[in-house]
Order: C-alpha cells, then structure tokens, then sequence
C-alpha cells in the first residue's frame, strides 16, 4: 500500500452507488465495508455482475457449469442481502466467466449501459483496472466508459495484494489512494464472504477447482478496502 493514502468519507459518496464486481465474491473480498456503510447512510445501492461466474470448479460432476453459474448468482444475492443491498437493485449480465477478454468491449459496454440505466450512478465501485484477473481487467474499460461522465469512480483492489507486481500497482501521478478500515463492518464482511460456500470449499469434487486462500479471506477481513480514484477521471476510447 502506498504512504500517501487518504481515508474516505463514505459521506461524501452520492447515490446511486453501483458495484460492478466481474464474478460473484469480488464485491464481498474488495469493498463489503464500504457497501454495507452506504447501505447504513441510507444510499441507493444497486450491484452488478459481469460473469456467470460458472468456471470455477470446471471438473464438477455435482455441479456442472449450469448450476454452479445458478448457486453463485444465489451467493452472490445472499452476500449482497447481508450488505444491505436490495435483491431488486440487483443485476446479473450472465457473461461467460474466464472468458471477457474474448469478447467485444463495445458489446459489454452496451449491457452495461442497459443496466445503468435503470437508475444513473452518481458513483461507481469497480476493479482496479490491472487487477491481476483476466476477467477483472477486461471488465474495467466497458463498464468505465458506461458509466455518466460526471459518476465518481472508484476503483478496489481485490487480488492486487496477493498477487500484484509493482507495474500493477498505481503510481503516484496515476491515481489517489483511499483506504477504509473494516472496523465494525468486520462481522457483515465475514457473512458476506461466507455466502460465497462453493468458494470455500463447498464443491468437493473437483479438488482442482478454485478456492479461496483462508489468508487471503483473513487480509481482506483485517482491512483496510483499498480504493483508487484517477487523476481527471480519463475516458478511453472503446471500439464498438
């Protein structure tokens, strides 16, 4: 984490707040405190999910891609019910997980712009745009260039600690860094995370599929949720 690091004032973010999250748990690991705080302050929260979230456990006889992509969108409500966040201001693109990057940006950016447009966001909860994920680094420009103009865009690191060189990190010219202390947002957090069982080891037969590290549950847990805010806000040029 950088030294010049600033904490936010959830006050000062207006509504409505959207938090995009590429697969189901990003939101929950990357910025539940911040969430389950606006949700507090009486915003209106609304979440949206890139992917069907459907590839991480591949090898599963007990949960083929169909259902697995069914029971994480149920997770993925779940956690955001425990948050706060109302299953109506929900909504799911159903994109396929692990594989964004194959896929046209414009034609993302126009499922996202049906989506926004269901209620403008004033500000935007995304993944920092060199997130160490395919699918996270993909989803940052379309669902960037969706959004109004003037929406403030706040972008949260979610495996940038784990797994992140220093040329993914932003530079001081780059971006402001924010930080928010988990605090008493720690048991929310830990429901929310919780709700994500196929994550942590609930799909037994596939012992290849992905689990979440517990170290990597514990950092998130401690806090603080990092966030980065580009200097200008800088539109890119999206080809359709």
């Amino acid at each position: 984490m950088r030294l010049d690091a600033l904490r936010l004032d959830p006050h000062t973010l207006p509504g409505p707040v959207w938090i995009v999250s590429p697969h189901p748990d990003d939101e929950a690991l990357g910025c539940a405190a911040l969430t389950a705080t606006l949700s507090g302050l009486g915003r209106e929260v609304h979440a949206l999910l890139v992917t069907d979230g459907g590839f991480s456990h591949p090898n599963s006889r007990a949960y083929p891609r169909a259902r697995l992509a069914r029971t994480r969108l149920a997770e993925w409500r779940a956690g955001l019910a425990v948050l706060g966040v109302l299953e109506t201001r929900t909504h799911a693109l159903g994109l396929p997980d692990g594989g964004l990057d194959a896929l046209d940006p414009g034609s993302i950016r126009r499922e996202v712009e049906r989506a926004f447009a269901t209620a403008p966001p004033a500000t935007l909860l995304l993944p920092w745009r060199r997130d160490p994920h395919p699918d996270h680094r993909a989803t940052w420009g379309p669902v960037w260039n969706a959004a109004p103009p003037a929406a403030r865009r706040l972008e949260y690191a979610v495996w940038l600690p784990e797994r992140g060189g220093g040329s993914d990190w932003p530079t001081e010219r780059e971006a402001r860094v924010w930080t928010l202390a988990v605090g008493a947002a720690r048991p929310r957090k830990a429901q929310a995370i919780a709700a994500h069982a196929t994550q942590l080891g609930g799909v037994p037969d596939d012992p290849d599929g992905f689990t979440l590290a517990p170290e990597m549950v514990e950092r998130a847990l401690d806090g603080p949720e990092l966030y980065f805010e580009a200097a200008g806000q800088p539109a890119l040029e999206i080809t359709a």
